[in-house]
């Protein structure tokens, strides 16, 4: 036995240390491909590939492998719009929504989110259908706001799902209907939009436009709050009590 045990205490250090090793290497590997992906998409970029500028932007945007740059990031997004690249405009636009990398600027903002739109990028379409829904960088226009989401939503775009359920829960710009609201909630809730989810989750608490179900909300408030919105951590509290 005290043989056995001392070939164990003889055995650990090694493979700690190759454990040790290991992790250091894996680092290394990962750090060596994350400046790799930068030089080949800046040399793309440079040689007029707008996905690469996009791709290049979202590196700095994120801080994968760099520290995080908005200034670059804007830059990038720049770049890449000024190419006609429709993702590279909703990009750029959200950063002058929200003033990141650059100064805020509304107006910037919905202008480049129509410039996507009109290519046919849907969330470009949804973001352009908020700017009226706000007000922000064009007029408040709650019929545009309708339109625009609703061709974000057709396009794919969880957000403009949302935004459209919203509409037609609330009757704003057209008829309420609380059942086509609970299918766009959900459109949105399943694209990845956890708004959508915990809108979904207080039309199944309240029964509206769908059946009655505590156990579906709670479901779906859970998954939002995991996600980190707040109004539905608010709102599991008070469902739970």
């Amino acid at each position: 036995m005290l043989r056995y045990t001392m070939i164990l205490w003889g055995i650990l250090p090694v493979l700690l240390f190759v454990s040790i090793h290991s992790t250091q290497t894996s680092a290394q590997t990962s750090e060596q491909t994350d400046n790799q992906n930068i030089t080949n998409y800046s040399l793309l970029c440079d040689a007029g590939d707008t996905q690469a500028c996009v791709k290049l932007a979202a590196i700095y945007q994120k801080g994968q492998g760099v520290e995080v740059d908005e200034v670059k990031a804007a830059k990038f997004y720049g770049r890449a719009c000024a190419g006609e690249n429709a993702q590279g405009c909703t990009e750029l636009g959200r950063m002058y929504s929200k003033g990141r990398g650059v100064k805020t600027d509304d107006q910037k903002a919905a202008s480049l989110f129509k410039s996507s739109c009109d290519q046919g990028y849907p969330k470009g379409c949804s973001s352009l259908g908020y700017m009226h829904f706000k007000g922000r960088g064009v007029e408040k226009d709650i019929l545009l706001a309708f339109v625009f989401a609703g061709q974000g939503c057709k396009g794919g775009d969880a957000y403009g799902c949302t935004d459209l359920g919203m509409l037609y829960d609330k009757g704003l710009g057209v008829t309420e209907n609380p059942a086509k609201a609970v299918a766009h909630y959900k459109k949105g809730c399943d694209g990845g939009d956890i708004t959508g989810c915990t809108s979904l989750g207080l039309m199944y608490q309240s029964g509206r436009g769908v059946a009655e179900d505590k156990v579906k909300a709670r479901a779906l408030l859970t998954k939002s709050c995991d996600g980190g919105h707040a109004d539905a951590c608010l709102k599991l509290d008070m469902l739970k009590n």
